[in-house]
């Protein structure tokens, strides 16, 4: 690992799990923090779980986990077994932050919950994401990405005028808090470095969901109107939203915030004289209304072809866009060619491209590295870290210490 990069020398020990943390510590991971993944085959993490392109359930050929646990280490070890908690604990005490994500109390039965590891280490930093929170009566609540947007105020919002409810894909948004969890442990370490002090930082899933909708928020507390789902519409631009255009499924976005953006856009579509229609001529016609500019809007973008129309469209200034699929985003040439996507060798499924960073950085090079197959380091952390001999290895793997 490169002295260059900024999280060198930090070790983080990840019993993390499915998405929020792992795609946290693979970003930390890549910026030069030591991640020991600590897992085991008697309960797998479920994302190991899933297919593999063959369509095959293995461990170690998962698509998604090799593009979510990408540079770290992994090693095995059934915490249902003394010697491997101690072996966790011996790791924990040459760490920085240790981090979860399992329901709460899960490691706390182990003896390796926050009170039991400050004792080991006063300075660790250990960081507990759960959908709703360390303590109150909804701690102990099993949660998924659908009931964590739900429960945060989210769904209420989404979706259609007239629908019910309805939430964004599975997985998010542990993706979105992951993010935040990356700010929460460099904070956790900044403060560490100025005062020696470690801590315990509880993340809440639907808490973090809940300051994604200032808006929302700030709207009922200062007119008690609760916002009601409005689509792909906006209370201060017209039109706004996804229009078709020619083919089959295709369409581009489009959002107008002023009333010279306005006529631009009806010189583009060949309508100049629909910029002067009383219903439409000003921002405040065109928001009440919008069901009748919607379709005066789609009946024109049905004329062009989607490339065609973006690119008019961007030449005048317009903010608009191709609303691609994933086929589409990938065959995107600025995309295609971003720094985001990188091919990285795994050992069980060759070279594969995968999503990092969303960032250039002009002085620093992240280490990617492919995700490891389960337990992967094992016999390298354990000699390296805790000086533990090829017999002394051997031994533990026979007692299924390490499984």
């Amino acid at each position: 690992m490169s002295a260059k990069l900024p999280l060198s020398g930090i070790r983080i020990i990840d019993f993390g799990w499915i998405f929020a943390v792992p795609h946290a510590t693979a970003w930390l991971g890549s910026m030069g923090a030591d991640v020991v993944r600590i897992e085991t085959s008697r309960a797998p993490d479920m994302i190991r779980r899933s297919t593999s392109p063959t369509g095959e359930v293995f461990f170690n050929r998962s698509g998604v986990f090799n593009a979510v646990d990408f540079s770290r280490r992994s090693i095995v070890l059934d915490l249902t077994r003394p010697q491997a908690r101690e072996i966790a604990r011996r790791l924990v005490k040459l760490g920085d932050v240790v981090s979860e994500n399992f329901t709460v109390g899960n490691l706390r039965k182990y003896g390796l919950g926050y009170e039991d590891l400050k004792k080991i280490k006063p300075d660790i930093i250990m960081l507990s994401c759960t959908p709703l929170g360390q303590d109150g009566p909804y701690a102990r609540t099993v949660g998924w990405g659908p009931t964590t947007q739900a429960f945060a105020g989210l769904c209420h919002l989404t979706g259609y005028p007239g629908g019910g409810p309805s939430g964004i894909a599975a997985a998010w948004p542990d993706f979105a808090v992951s993010v935040g969890i990356v700010f929460f442990m460099l904070a956790a370490l900044h403060h560490r470095n100025r005062t020696g002090e470690g801590q315990h930082l509880d993340v809440s899933m639907a808490e973090m969901v809940t300051t994604m909708i200032p808006e929302a928020m700030m709207d009922y507390f200062m007119t008690g109107r609760d916002e009601r789902p409005k689509g792909n519409r906006d209370d201060a631009m017209a039109p706004h939203g996804v229009f078709p255009v020619s083919g089959d499924d295709q369409w581009v976005a489009i959002a107008i915030a002023t009333d010279d953006e306005w006529r631009a856009l009806c010189d583009v579509l060949g309508v100049p004289s629909l910029a002067a229609d009383p219903g439409f001529a000003r921002l405040s016609d065109r928001l009440r209304n919008v069901e009748m500019l919607d379709s005066e809007v789609a009946a024109r973008t049905r004329n062009f072809g989607r490339e065609e129309l973006v690119a008019r469209l961007r030449e005048r200034g317009l903010a608009a866009g191709p609303v691609y699929n994933i086929e589409g985003l990938l065959h995107d040439d600025v995309f295609a060619n971003s720094r985001m996507l990188v091919k990285l060798n795994h050992r069980a499924v060759g070279e594969r491209t995968i999503p990092v960073l969303p960032s250039r950085f002009s002085a620093i090079e992240p280490a990617y590295r492919g995700a490891p197959t389960m337990g992967e380091q094992t016999d390298e952390v354990l000699t390296e870290l805790l000086g533990l001999s090829a017999d002394e290895i051997a031994k533990l793997r026979a007692d299924n210490v390490l499984v």
